[in-house]
């Protein structure tokens, strides 16, 4: 049983990994047999036995179930009515029991615990629309203390389970959440999180989502959303608190909602506990163009040139001109003017908000790459909001930006960056959209302008005139600049030290 399922993760990983990265999840996942994918009872606890009995009737007596929720203690949690820390069963009435959702979680479990359960019938005879899977995080504990690559394959191993046994089951896999209990664990967390982006990144019964990102404030992890530094034991930071289960409810419930094929349980602009700009997602919006192909046609492009200069963004920067090829170029004379013939690569999107390109960057469309310029200009769309996604503030959008910004760093420390400022929109200077881009802008400012790894450039004065107005000769639609438009950009990276200025 177990060299089936390793089998079948790898056989799997293969199929939906891009080329470029098919081998980072078929070396993770062939390994002699380890603690995490050999199923392991409890029995010996007694609340843990009584705990799989009930659940065992929970599933006999509810066949219609449509949503499960499974992992270990964080998931068990949704059980706890006990205010003001613990208090996550109004979470749990609002946000899954409409749903007829069952709680399949443990306190203390491991994959090898969730592999038993599922062997021993705790999913039998039922048939949801979605399962939320959250496991991971005692593996990595002092007390497993199992490897990251260990833990991947355990977390493979469930994912195979829940796929041969709920084959028309959606799976929302969610990333191990951030703690603070020793520094060991947060490596080997992280590193788990950034397999599993790349493994179910596009995987097709497979929605992997990280979520992190909303448990840290000023760069650091928020611990007054964790209870445990509050308990008589005053343990180390690793179960969220009342807030911070239910910003993981809200977190989740955008993606939660479009698997069920149900609306989401509070509305979008609603949602404003977390930052959304900062939870990196796949394509969000419907275009004219194949924006999975312009990924792989990225990921392609990116074994074949070593760029100097690569231009990361949205429609503004992906209708520039420049491999790979776009549909629509609106810049070609500027593009020669900046670059010529030095090797640039462009990875704009369009309809790309900041947590497109989150996504983007983990799905490896920057790894390997050691360019001397980054330009980065993202964030116009995330002023405006849609029926998948919320309009975000000033404030998220900076966030999201330095977001992008760490991961740009992490991958290559020696690259220069520039950090565009949103351009200009709308004809007139009341546009609705002006004044949140220049609050945008000056909080930009204020981020980047001193930072010695950035050239910070606000070059949207340059296209409007005297009163205000943004001339249709430099953006006929009011958002994205004709050639003449581009010509602006092109002298402020030359003036910059970007590009040759040919």
């Amino acid at each position: 049983m177990i060299r089936h399922r390793v089998l079948r993760v790898a056989l799997l990983c293969s199929f939906v990994l891009t080329l470029s990265f098919r081998g980072l999840c078929q070396e993770a996942t062939i390994h002699r047999a380890n603690p995490a994918v050999v199923p392991t009872e409890r029995l010996g606890e007694p609340w843990w036995a009584e705990r799989h009995k009930a659940v065992l009737e929970a599933v006999r007596n509810h066949p219609d179930a449509q949503l499960l929720l499974i992992g270990d203690s964080i998931t068990n949690n949704y059980e706890k009515a006990n205010p003001p820390d613990e208090d996550f069963l109004p979470t749990w009435k609002q946000f899954y029991e409409p749903r007829k959702a069952l709680n399949l979680g443990f306190s203390g479990d491991t994959t090898a615990n969730v592999l038993w359960r599922l062997d021993h019938g705790e999913v039998k005879g039922l048939h949801p629309k979605a399962a939320v899977l959250l496991i991971g995080t005692n593996n990595t504990s002092r007390q497993s203390d199992q490897t990251a690559e260990e833990t991947e394959s355990g977390i493979d191993a469930v994912v195979a389970d829940l796929e041969e046994r709920l084959p028309e089951t959606k799976i929302l896999l969610l990333g191990i959440l951030p703690s603070d209990v020793f520094q060991s664990k947060t490596e080997r967390d992280r590193a788990i999180n950034r397999y599993l982006a790349v493994c179910y990144g596009e995987h097709p019964q497979v929605t992997y989502l990280d979520i992190g990102s909303i448990f840290y404030r000023n760069g650091a992890l928020n611990t007054a959303i964790f209870y445990d530094p509050r308990l008589p034991e005053r343990h180390l930071p690793l179960h969220p608190d009342t807030n911070g289960q239910r910003m993981m409810a809200e977190a989740i419930e955008p993606a939660l909602a479009k698997l069920m094929g149900d609306a989401p349980r509070v509305p979008l602009t609603s949602i404003t506990d977390i930052n959304t700009a900062v939870i990196a997602v796949p394509r969000l919006e419907m275009d004219v163009y194949d924006w999975y192909a312009r990924h792989h046609a990225e990921l392609e492009l990116q074994k074949k040139l070593k760029p100097r200069v690569v231009l990361i963004g949205d429609s503004i920067t992906q209708f520039w001109d420049g491999p790979p090829v776009s549909g629509e170029v609106n810049g070609p004379g500027a593009w020669q003017r900046a670059f010529g013939s030095i090797p640039v690569l462009n990875l704009g999107f369009g309809w790309d908000r900041t947590q497109n390109v989150l996504w983007r960057l983990r799905q490896g469309e920057f790894e390997g790459l050691h360019p001397q310029w980054v330009v980065l200009a993202i964030g116009t769309n995330n002023l405006t909001g849609t029926s998948n996604a919320r309009a975000n503030t000033p404030e998220e959008i900076v966030q999201s930006i330095e977001a992008i910004y760490h991961e740009i760093r992490e991958r290559s420390p020696e690259s220069r960056v520039v950090v565009m400022g949103i351009l200009p929109r709308g004809p007139k200077p009341d546009d609705i959209l002006r004044k949140p881009i220049q609050e945008t802008n000056r909080l930009l400012a204020r981020r980047f302008a001193n930072d010695p790894n950035v050239t910070y450039l606000d070059i949207g004065a340059s296209f409007l005139t005297p009163d205000g107005s943004l001339p249709a000769t430099l953006m006929p639609d009011g958002t994205h600049p004709s050639d003449a438009g581009y010509q602006i950009w092109a002298e402020a990276l030359i003036k910059a030290g970007v590009g040759i200025g040919k």
